[in-house]
């Protein structure tokens, strides 16, 4: 008894720490390739960067560019998972957190990345984009 109640702890265990494959929804690529184009035509050069909307500043576009591409990349692949889109997210934040000085900003920001992940059938972010969001209100108290 004591054998079987030690394999069945391993066995969740290692389950709990495998990776989750998702199934990407039917037309999740094409969806992301249109993303990516309205994202990489958004850029606007010579306005006021402030009263722009986030995806059409330079810097911040192409880390957008380069994360909805990402996601485009691991769609394409066999079984992707959602830790590694997670990650993705987690890189693509990271990059532009520097770039982000307001709430609204922030909040835009959180609204792309909420697409990216509906698209590839991802519902949650697990408290990723809230964190993001909050950090600037967090940092100006």
């Amino acid at each position: 008894m004591r054998h079987f109640l030690l394999a069945l702890l391993f066995l969740m265990a290692g389950s709990a720490s495998a990776q989750t494959s998702i199934t990407m929804p039917s037309k999740a690529a094409g969806k992301l390739e249109k993303l990516l184009k309205q994202t990489q035509d958004a850029v606007v050069i010579g306005k006021k960067a402030a009263i722009l909307p986030i995806e059409a500043r330079p810097l911040t576009n192409r880390v957008l560019v380069q994360s909805t591409s990402d996601f485009l990349a691991m769609s394409g692949r066999t079984n992707p998972t959602k830790e590694a889109f997670l990650k993705s997210l987690d890189e693509g934040l990271a990059r532009i957190s520097p770039l982000t000085k307001t709430l609204e900003d922030r909040q835009q920001v959180a609204s792309f990345y909420q697409d990216l992940l509906d698209l590839v059938g991802i519902e949650s972010s697990e408290g990723r984009l809230t964190a993001f969001v909050e950090t600037e209100a967090t940092a100006k108290k």
